[in-house]
């Protein structure tokens, strides 16, 4: 069996998944894992985790190496799997925050918009150390990258890596599909679906039911309230644009120009009707629906949730769900390893797959998986009005990622230009001002290269 490096593994609560589908996966038993984090407190705790999961699956047997040091960990990786969060929640402040001064109402600013554009530049400095070290240590390898920005980082990884193969992995799709089945009152498992487009506005293409067209029952939840009401943007898109987005209301009000530029619009179509909290005081309706900077208070109250939680599986006062999860990695890898058929969307460089849309952008397209590899499938007639709103993310993630990739603040601001919610919004000069700012205030994170 292969070996799998988890890079950043001290964010132990969505390493839990990954390390919970390799342990109760038989035909994954005997592969190496090697977890990495800079810090040696939050990798204890990853170790005490895999410990914990190991036992609740029956695997005493199950061995793991921990260590800080990246090239340790790369050292024979057939699959390296990129989790970790660079920076502090005061960085995610700060690239909310100017902008908001400035007029341009993010929601979570980590795939588009300004606070995306420079969450890749505090990201990539840190991926591209990861990229450079497997060209050099484990040449060959994949690398399953799970952060964000994702398919700014997918274009400027698969242009900087010459014999790593960099996939992007997401489960907006799958939860999409999950969603979706309840709106429609279906079996999750028995939907079948084909979802295209980029990552975080991919599109339901093909959405049945036992070989029944589902999309006459779906446009009938427009004039459901109970089931509209939950997902008004979504709804919106689907109506005007014909096809179902995989990216939740409020995140997906961020790529697109006609939501967030004036506060009755963001009222009418962001604000949740029916706030409900949990037990911890998270409200998952504000957070779905996207009301400007309630995000920053909800990932808080999220790792305050997170540390309770682990402390609670921990202890014994909270049991591990060994329910597998529906992250792709693992399957991924047990797909390749033994030679089984998968077939998964996954974010890879588009070349040609949807020929509607820049050949040099990353695209998210169905991929099936078996011993050979991961083959990528070609999307035939792709919707031109879905296109034209990829394409309006896609300006931005090619621009982005030409600027990190060449170290170019005037590309960076030309990426953010491009940006259909900035644009909305603000005159040239006073983006520009607003990426100077943003340069300045997140100087200790970004590559040197760009204050030269």
């Amino acid at each position: 069996m292969g070996k799998i490096a988890l890079i950043g593994a001290g964010g132990v609560i969505f390493a839990r998944n990954f390390l919970k589908d390799l342990l109760i996966n038989p035909g994954l038993k005997g592969t190496s894992l090697t977890m990495m984090d800079i810090s040696a407190e939050r990798l204890e705790n990853a170790r005490r985790m895999f410990e914990v999961i190991a036992r609740a699956a029956g695997r005493d047997d199950a061995e793991v190496e921990c260590t800080t040091s990246l090239r340790t960990a790369l050292a024979g990786a057939d699959y390296v799997v990129t989790i970790f969060r660079c920076g502090t929640m005061e960085h995610q402040r700060l690239e909310h925050d100017i902008p908001a001064r400035y007029g341009v109402d993010q929601v979570v600013g980590d795939t588009l918009n300004p606070g995306g554009v420079f969450r890749g530049l505090r990201t990539l400095k840190s991926l591209f150390e990861v990229v450079d070290a497997m060209e050099e240590i484990c040449p060959g390898a994949y690398l399953f990258n799970y952060v964000n920005p994702m398919s700014m980082n997918t274009i400027a990884l698969s242009h900087r890596a010459r014999s790593v193969r960099v996939i992007g992995l997401c489960h907006s799709v799958q939860h999409t599909a999950e969603e979706l089945a309840r709106y429609l009152g279906v079996p999750h498992e028995e939907l079948v679906y084909v979802a295209a487009g980029v990552n975080h506005q991919a599109f339901m293409l093909k959405l049945e039911h036992h070989g029944c067209d589902l999309y006459p029952a779906l446009r009938a939840c427009l004039e459901k309230p109970e089931i509209y009401r939950k997902d008004k943007v979504r709804f919106e898109i689907f109506r005007h644009f014909g096809y179902f987005p995989t990216e939740s209301s409020g995140h997906g009000s961020e790529y697109i120009p006609y939501i967030r530029k004036r506060p009755e619009l963001i009222e009418r179509f962001c604000r949740s009707e029916n706030p409900v909290q949990d037990e911890y005081g998270i409200d998952w309706n504000i957070m779905s629906a996207g009301v400007g900077g309630a995000s920053l208070q909800i990932c808080e109250k999220i790792a305050q949730k997170n540390a309770v939680e682990m402390e609670a599986i921990f202890s014994g006062r909270m049991k591990v769900d060994l329910t597998p999860s529906c992250e792709y990695a693992m399957q991924i890898v047990d797909a390749i390893e033994n030679n089984r058929t998968l077939a998964v969307n996954l974010n890879v460089m588009n070349r040609g797959l949807i020929a509607t849309l820049p050949p040099e952008c990353a695209v998210e397209v169905p991929c099936l998986v078996n011993g050979a590899g991961i083959f990528p499938c070609r999307i035939e007639h792709y919707p031109e009005q879905l296109a034209m709103l990829n394409r309006g993310m896609i300006g931005v993630q090619m621009l982005g990622a030409e600027g990190a990739l060449t170290h170019s603040r005037e590309k960076i601001f030309q990426a953010v230009a491009a940006d259909p919610l900035t644009a909305a919004v603000l005159g040239l000069d006073e983006i520009r001002a607003m990426c100077d700012e943003l340069f300045e205030a997140l100087k200790s994170e970004i590559e040197p290269e760009f204050f030269q």
